[in-house]
């Protein structure tokens, strides 16, 4: 069967991988990690369980693609929102701006937030890690200036991990305006990066004993 995409252009049907890992993260949300099984994912994706194990071996398999499909997601968001504003001093509001709305682009994982917080919990500690990690290679620009990375204060990772986490909260705890989070921290570090002093280098500390005049 073909599809009609953009403006009437003739689309490609979805591959049968990528229908599988919708259907598992709206199973996801349904059911929760914990209690999802093959089943559930085939009847939500609609395809046999023949056709699932052709592609995945097992749950685990189709937990990695869904990962995967959220990291791939991420880092493509990331990427158009830079190429729209590539400005180094702009890097921090632009990549925060695309963070906040990730829940617009896997609303079937914002619902797995709001009935299975557990699970939510669950997976956002277990990708922590990752999360930062991909968020310091974007941040990059950031860092040569700020002054608590190049006062020695905290490190690039230790600063995404901040960040990281106040806007992983606007979805754990979403209250009127948190939307515009992103837009508050990167007013405030604007402010913060043309009211401080200017960054010094860090000196080492020195081991040797204080010398005690006779």
């Amino acid at each position: 069967m073909r599809h009609l995409g953009y403006r009437g252009r003739v689309q490609p049907p979805p591959d049968t991988a990528d229908v599988i890992v919708e259907g598992a993260m709206r199973a996801l949300a349904r059911h929760g990690t914990s209690r999802v099984s093959m089943t559930d994912i085939c009847r939500e994706a609609r395809v046999s369980r023949g056709t699932l194990y052709r592609y995945f071996s097992n749950r685990e398999d189709v937990l990695d693609a869904v990962n995967r499909r959220i990291a791939s997601t991420m880092r493509s968001s990331f990427d158009e929102a830079i190429a729209a504003d590539p400005r180094p001093e702009a890097r921090l509001r632009v990549v925060l701006h695309a963070m906040i709305g990730f829940p617009q682009q896997f609303p079937h994982m914002t619902r797995l937030i709001e009935h299975e917080p557990s699970s939510a919990l669950a997976f956002l500690s277990r990708e922590m890690p990752r999360l930062v990690t991909t968020l310091t290679e974007y941040l990059e620009p950031i860092f040569e200036t700020a002054p608590p990375v190049v006062d020695g204060l905290l490190s690039p990772e230790q600063l995404s991990e901040i960040f990281q986490r106040l806007i992983t909260s606007t979805f754990l705890i979403p209250t009127p305006g948190s939307e515009r989070l992103d837009e508050r921290i990167s007013d405030m570090w604007d402010s913060f990066m043309t009211t401080t002093r200017p960054p010094k280098q860090v000196r080492a500390r020195s081991t040797a004993r204080p010398r005690i005049s006779a």
